[in-house]
C-alpha cells in the first residue's frame, strides 16, 4: 500500500475485505490527504527484519507459565517449527483452528475467545 486510500472502506476492500479487510483497515489514520498506516515503515521494517534473522528458541525455553500455542491451519509459522516448539516444551497445550490463516484472531475471533476461555478454565481447575 503504497499510495493513501480515499477512504476506510476502500483500504478494507483492498485488505480482503470482510473481518480481515475491516481489522487491518482499522490500523489506518486519517490525515489531509487520506488514510495512512498509523506506524511508520521504517520502524516497521526493521522491527521484522529482527523476526526473520534470529532465533527465539532460548526465550521459548525459558518460559514456565503455562502456555496454550493457538496455530492457524494455514499460518506463517510451518508445521515443523510448531512440532519443535511442543517438543521443547512438551506441557504446551495446542489447538490448531481448521480454515484460518494468520489473521485468526480476525477470521473466528469467536473460536480464539473459546480456545482462550477453555485454556484458562483448565488453568483454574489445577487450582
Amino acid at each position: 500500500m503504497a499510495d493513501a486510500v480515499p477512504s476506510r472502506e476502500a483500504a478494507a476492500a483492498f485488505f480482503g475485505g470482510g473481518q480481515v479487510g475491516a481489522g487491518w483497515a482499522a490500523g489506518l489514520e486519517e490525515r489531509g490527504d487520506g488514510w495512512w498506516p498509523r506506524f511508520d515503515r521504517e520502524v516497521m521494517v526493521r522491527s521484522l527484519a529482527e523476526n526473520a534473522q534470529r532465533s527465539f528458541w532460548s526465550e521459548w525455553e525459558r518460559v514456565t507459565c503455562p502456555t496454550l500455542l493457538v496455530l492457524a491451519q494455514s499460518g506463517f509459522l510451518p508445521e515443523q517449527e510448531a512440532d519443535d516448539m511442543l517438543r521443547r516444551r512438551p506441557d504446551t497445550l495446542a489447538q490448531c483452528v481448521p480454515g484460518t490463516g494468520h489473521d485468526l484472531h480476525l477470521e473466528q475471533p469467536g473460536i480464539l475467545h473459546t480456545a482462550l476461555l477453555d485454556f484458562l478454565d483448565f488453568l483454574e481447575a489445577l487450582e
